[in-house]
């Protein structure tokens, strides 16, 4: 952030290389962790799936009354109710996740979603929404099935770092607020607007054009703004959303990886390869943001430290919880034992 305050127009007019064929592909597939993150992590849940026992004798040490309440014949059948309901919520998160996984990976590969694509080819369109909910629950049982094959002690950090996930995703949206309030334009967008590459409503419509770094040069740069000041889209760019950057902010789900090395006992060897991996993967999504022009040196800076720090209050809370957590069953059931 200190670098690219005062550079950050300067920056990508040196890096700007938007045929790149690697900043395309990394355009293309950077966002992967989040894309596969609800598929996996609604799956664990499913997979480590149990009864709330645990939790209600947590809340019973606390309330003692709720021992009388879990005798009642009504509340049982209430509190089953919830088990089986949280279990359909969790089976409902993991077909969605399998939606937005095929849909990502579909899309970049074929073009499109493959229900479009097989009505397109001239099938019937209940045809291909029964093809495409079949892929879908098909992929998710596949994804909850092997899961099931992991030892419990391996599952039970899954199921800690599927929940550090799902939390990370909710707060992810956060990035998207912060686009719409700073409105921010792209560089690659005045780049476009001062070479002509407009719609027939007069905004900037960059679609498949080619946009040689020689163009830099000739760009006027009026809608440039500081990433601390509020931009102006004037009514001709058509994505004035740059700060910060969502690639660079999907991209730091990779650092999910160092923490779950971290919580599993016989792999926390190998935590400093899984964080230098992440790092790496974080870092090079950002630089070919740069590199495309769809963002700024700050965008990318504020969208890694937007996540991470995000990522780091989520992981001290919940580790807090497992302790604490831990520590009153571990009572509970030594105090079950005295009295019988």
């Amino acid at each position: 952030m200190i670098i690219g305050t005062p550079n950050d127009l300067e920056i990508d007019k040196k890096l700007f290389d938007y045929q790149n064929s690697f900043a395309l592909f990394a355009e293309k597939y950077g966002m992967f962790p989040v894309h596969c993150l609800c598929l996996f992590a609604y799956s664990v849940l499913l997979a480590a799936y149990h009864k709330f026992d645990d939790a209600l004798d947590i809340a019973q040490s606390f309330l003692p009354f709720i021992g009388k309440l879990r005798r009642i014949s009504v509340i049982k059948c209430i509190l089953f109710i919830i088990h089986i309901t949280i279990y359909a919520l969790f089976c409902y998160g993991a077909f969605e996740g399998s939606n937005e996984f095929l849909n990502f990976i579909l899309g970049q590969s074929l073009g499109g979603n493959l229900q479009d694509l097989i009505v397109a080819k001239g099938a019937a369109k209940w045809i291909a929404v029964t093809v495409w909910t079949v892929a879908r629950i098909a992929l998710a049982a596949v994804v909850v099935v092997l899961l099931r094959k992991v030892k419990r002690e391996h599952l039970k950090v899954l199921e800690f770092m599927a929940i550090a996930g799902l939390l990370m995703y909710q707060g992810s949206n956060v990035i998207n607020m912060l686009k719409e309030h700073f409105h921010r334009i792209r560089f690659r967008e005045m780049v476009a607007y001062s070479h002509g590459l407009i719609d027939a409503n007069g905004m900037t419509a960059r679609g498949n054009s080619q946009m040689p770094k020689e163009w830099v040069g000739e760009t006027d740069f009026f809608a440039y703004t500081p990433w601390y000041k509020i931009g102006n889209d004037y009514g001709i760019y058509s994505e004035p959303e740059s700060f910060p950057s969502g690639h660079t902010a999907a991209a730091c789900f990779s650092m999910l990886l160092p923490m779950l090395v971290s919580k599993a006992k016989h792999a926390k060897r190998f935590f400093t390869p899984a964080f230098l991996l992440g790092f790496a993967y974080t870092l090079t999504v950002g630089i070919t943001r740069l590199i495309r022009g769809a963002h700024y040196m700050t965008d990318i800076a504020a969208g890694a430290m937007i996540m991470m720090l995000m990522l780091m209050i989520i992981m001290v809370i919940m580790n807090y919880l497992e302790r604490f957590s831990e520590n009153k069953i571990k009572r509970i059931k030594r105090q079950k034992e005295r009295n019988k």
